[in-house]
């Protein structure tokens, strides 16, 4: 009995001490508005990046502020990509709504604007979905594990924490 009692107690140690588990960003196809077919994260392997999702059309005035101002908050450090997420548009519509999109994205962001028309359900798993007209923040390390996640509009508060986690990241915490 005291040795299953002295097992349990080193389990528990165990799990208290072990390092927490990474979630990764699940693959994902997309292609970029400049034509570029590409899996994520497999596509950002080696490079941190913080991807920013949009689930909805009236989400995309979020998603479009939160990149100008992280692109501005991180510099050149990390890659922002957006990822307009259009599963559920009928497939007739698709080719217009990237169009537009298109249409209103310059031209040398346009490699880093991705859709998305499979996976939905995973990526909002990944991003911890909760309101459809909300941008979803990722801060993914360079294996593509998510090491931080917010949604929302972007706030002052939210690009300080953005910035804290990318330094944390940065010194290896």
């Amino acid at each position: 009995m005291r040795l299953k009692h002295r097992y349990l107690i080193f389990f528990g140690c165990f799990c208290l001490l072990a390092p927490a588990r990474s979630e990764q960003l699940p693959k994902t196809a997309s292609e970029s508005l400049a034509g570029r077919q590409m899996m994520l994260p497999d596509a950002l392997k080696g490079r941190s990046a913080v991807v920013i999702v949009g689930f909805s059309k009236s989400s995309q005035t979020s998603v479009k502020e939160w990149d100008t101002r992280a692109r501005k908050q991180l510099g050149a450090a990390f890659d922002v990509y957006q990822v307009a997420v259009l599963e559920d548009a009928p497939r007739f519509v698709r080719g217009m709504i990237t169009h537009a999109m298109k249409g209103s994205t310059p031209a040398d962001r346009q490699d880093h604007f991705l859709i998305v028309v499979k996976g939905e359900v995973e990526l909002k798993q990944a991003a911890a979905f909760s309101a459809s007209d909300d941008a979803y923040v990722l801060l993914l390390d360079g294996t593509g594990d998510v090491r931080w996640r917010t949604h929302g509009a972007v706030s002052d508060a939210s690009l300080r924490e953005l910035q804290e986690h990318v330094e944390k990241f940065k010194h290896g915490a």
